[in-house]
């Protein structure tokens, strides 16, 4: 039976989540891990006296100002890839499959865009009445103040960047053709300087009054065009090995004012990154911008695709999974802050993997919620870390690295908890790839991805093996536990094992309401499918809700007709006990975990992600 309202609202809630400042709130859900959120970013615009407004993926625009974040809601789950203003109520956004969002002060408004449905990858102007944006397929497109209108750019290539100094004047980078010059009648091939190649791509161009600095190659070098030719003036390459350096794009500011982020990676999990200063002579490098030792592990979370900025006061760097740095002149400050999850979680390696996922569980009175890795790992420092209502913070259950190298007790994440794994002998699952789930101490099962354990007070057993990869366990007692296999489920009765064969169909996680109402979600060729138990046989569940979905990933509820099912691309679905239905979520994130936390809602996902859906106190 579904709680009521009155027992919802008796439960404990985890920390109350402000709507503004670090943790942030959007369309009724928040950000728990990452802070202020874990979206990837890719351009920003700022302004004097109103802050900055940068955008990304999934539709996100965050807006900055006198030190607090505020996630503003936009009519689209596309990336956004490009940001310009006139004002502050004046500011367009472009991104993916043609998306062309508009800001008036109050609210983000989609506008159509002439034209074929093509991804948008820049946006820049001069003023309200002349902006400029350019994507894929050559798509090249001017705003005149009232409509937007398309402009033959005479290539179909991929149009990278535009670059606007006047009406009559503007500058676009194209894949495999290099710069073009372009006016509202359309475009023409600008001659790049004479030691670039003559289809080579800018990596940026920067406009300072009538001046345009364009920066190419790799190391990238800035160069200097003025008075309708290039200058021999030009700011050298930065410095850096040869061997496995990269380098984000420059922000010029003038011949005496650039800046470059360079990253130089020692292995594939091991990289250093700089921030270097051009003074018009020297590239100097400046301290990382991270107070402490115990920050320098998040440096490797954050790769810059973008720097931006009004002015060298005002220069900002963003990134991967919500990275934001920010320059006011003197002082680079790092404003994500990762006080969720991840911080908890690799204190001995500055390492993150991109793939990293988390799972999600919780205590039935909403006290304790534990996310634990479910994938893309070589992380074994933490099994589990667990968020407290009392302290509304995360902390981390450590366990050992592999077996023989340090003894101490291992920990997991069950459905009642973070349980010991005592007793385990060599060739037994290691506890940070194991899957388990318990309904009391005395019946505890475990799983790798080929054997399953059964614990019953006093020791471990092998319960199963060599049914091929197994991917979930869920029991409701010691005479009636389900394993998820390759297109088959196996039931235990405290007897035997049973075998269900679901052809086609791949579990990857189960939840049952009692013993005669078991969900099983997970892929179908490629593709999202439900199958549930009713008692006697297993049946596949038809609904519109599943349809254009991938794979699923998790399931749970709080009864038989409360139940959720989250998974690729940031699908989330809601069984009211006669249909299923998608809920609206800000992300596009696959995600690997769904919980009740009280009254609440939670989801987990890829980088680390955990939102909340809050419900009003009463």
């Amino acid at each position: 039976m579904c709680p009521t309202a009155a027992e919802l609202d008796a439960l404990p809630l985890p920390a109350s989540v402000p709507t503004t400042g670090t943790r942030l709130c959007r369309d009724g859900w928040c950000w728990v891990s990452h802070e202020p959120q874990g979206h990837d970013l890719h351009a920003v615009w700022s302004h004097p006296t109103e802050g900055a407004w940068l955008v990304g993926q999934a539709g996100t625009v965050l807006h900055w100002k006198l030190d607090t974040w505020t996630w503003q809601s936009t009519p689209t789950r596309n990336t956004l890839r490009g940001v310009w203003g006139a004002s502050p109520d004046d500011i367009w956004a472009v991104g993916d499959e043609g998306t062309l969002l508009h800001f008036d002060g109050t609210g983000w408004t989609t506008v159509p865009a002439p034209g074929d449905t093509v991804d948008l990858l820049s946006i820049e102007g001069l003023s309200s009445r002349e902006v400029w944006a350019a994507g894929k397929g050559g798509r090249l497109l001017r705003w005149d103040g009232s409509a937007w209108a398309l402009v033959p750019s005479g290539t179909s290539a991929e149009l990278k960047e535009v670059s606007v100094l006047s009406a009559d004047d503007v500058w676009v980078s194209a894949q495999g053709v290099g710069l073009l010059r372009c006016t509202p009648g359309g475009c023409t091939a600008q001659a790049g300087p004479s030691e670039v190649g003559a289809t080579e791509l800018p990596r940026d161009m920067w406009e300072r009054g009538s001046e345009r600095w364009v920066v190419f190659g790799h190391p990238p070098v800035s160069y200097l065009w003025k008075d309708g030719a290039w200058s021999v003036e030009r700011i050298a390459p930065p410095p850096g090995p040869d061997f496995a350096t990269t380098y984000s794009d420059p922000w010029v500011g003038g011949a005496n004012d650039a800046w470059v982020f360079i990253t130089q990676r020692a292995s594939p999990s091991i990289a250093t990154r700089w921030i270097y200063h051009w003074d018009g002579g020297t590239w100097t490098r400046l301290e990382e911008p991270f107070a402490n030792l115990a920050d320098r592990r998040h440096v490797s979370l954050w790769s810059a695709q973008t720097l931006g900025g009004s002015s060298p006061s005002d220069l900002w760097a963003i990134g991967n999974q919500g990275a934001v740095l920010h320059w006011d002149g003197s002082t680079w400050r790092d404003l994500r802050h990762l006080r969720g999850f991840l911080s908890a979680y690799s204190p001995s390696s500055p390492t993150v993997l991109g793939n990293y996922t988390l799972g999600l569980t919780a205590s039935p009175d909403g006290a304790r919620v534990w996310a634990n890795p479910t994938a893309g790992g070589s992380r074994l420092d933490v099994a589990a870390s667990t968020w407290a209502t009392s302290e509304g913070d995360w902390h981390a259950h450590l366990i050992p690295p592999p077996r023989g190298v340090v003894s101490s007790p291992r920990f997991t994440v069950s459905g009642t908890g973070v349980q010991p794994l005592e007793g385990l002998q060599p060739g037994d699952p290691e506890p940070w790839r194991t899957r388990i789930h318990a309904s009391a101490r005395d019946n505890v099962w475990a799983m790798d991805s080929q054997r399953l354990w059964a614990w019953e007070g006093q020791a471990w057993r092998i319960a199963l093996e060599g049914q091929g990869e197994l991917f979930a366990v869920w029991t409701h007692g010691p005479k009636d536990t389900w394993v998820a296999g390759a297109e088959k489920l196996l039931h235990w009765d405290g007897e035997g094992w049973q075998e269900h064969p679901t052809p086609g169909f791949t579990a990857s996680a189960l939840w049952g309401a009692w013993r005669r109402d078991l969900w099983a979600v997970g892929n179908k060729g490629g593709m999202a499918a439900l199958f549930h138990w009713e008692g006697e046989q297993w049946s596949e569940v038809s609904s519109d809700a599943l349809q254009g979905l991938g794979p699923l990933q998790a399931v749970a509820g709080r009864c038989a007709s409360e139940v959720y099912a989250a998974g690729s691309g940031g699908a989330l679905l809601n069984w009211d006990g006669a249909t299923w239905r998608r809920m609206s979520v800000p992300t596009t994130l696959d995600l690997y975990g769904v919980t009740p936390v009280g009254k609440e809602l939670w989801i987990s996902g890829a980088n680390g992600a955990v939102l909340r859906q809050p419900r009003p106190a009463p």
